[in-house]
């Protein structure tokens, strides 16, 4: 093989790492990320990493019976989220009773399930006092109480794009996949 000849062919397949590289890094799908935004700012105020199939529980306390409100949420494949069901400690007063779900009582929680409501995004105005915490899988990842009175969030799944794009959580100082991240 003549010197042209190999150093063309040795060209050609480091020019087809580095694209394969930049693909990997920058454009290749790299997951789903639940995120909440401050819609005022449009600034992102928590992330973290998200799958199909994960269960997200919201913990609210109804603003006037001061009584527990729990939604359990399923991460769908689309990037929405599935609304299970509902468990409340109360009956009446906005609570709902004649949904056509399934409804038991249990551990002094009213439970509709199977409700199967689908949700592109979410959107709320916080409550300092009546919006508690985020479960993800079982695991406390937000107290809503730690937001200004009144904030405008959104709540969404993003797809993600690239290996190396460094999307970062906004919450206790680690990075979207867990490490600690330096300078937070």
């Amino acid at each position: 093989m003549n010197g042209k000849l190999r150093a063309a062919l040795i060209s050609a397949l480091l020019l087809a790492l580095l694209g394969a590289f930049v693909r990997w890094a920058f454009y290749a799908p790299a997951g789903m990320v639940f995120r909440l935004y401050d819609r005022e700012r449009e600034t992102v105020v928590f992330s973290v990493p998200i799958h199909a199939g994960d269960k997200l529980r919201l913990e609210i306390e109804h603003s006037f019976e001061h009584i527990p409100w729990y939604e359990y949420y399923t991460v769908r494949e689309d990037g929405q989220f599935n609304l299970d069901a509902i468990a409340v400690a109360g009956y009446g007063a906005g609570i709902p009773a004649e949904m056509d779900v399934p409804t038991r009582v249990a551990d002094g929680l009213v439970w509709m399930e199977e409700i199967n409501s689908v949700f592109p995004q979410f959107s709320w105005i916080t409550s300092a006092t009546y919006m508690k915490g985020l479960r993800l899988n079982g695991e406390e990842v937000f107290d809503f109480r730690s937001l200004p009175d009144a904030s405008r969030i959104r709540g969404e799944i993003i797809s993600v794009r690239g290996n190396l794009t460094g999307v970062r959580s906004e919450q206790n100082g680690h990075d979207a996949d867990g490490r600690a991240s330096a300078g937070r």
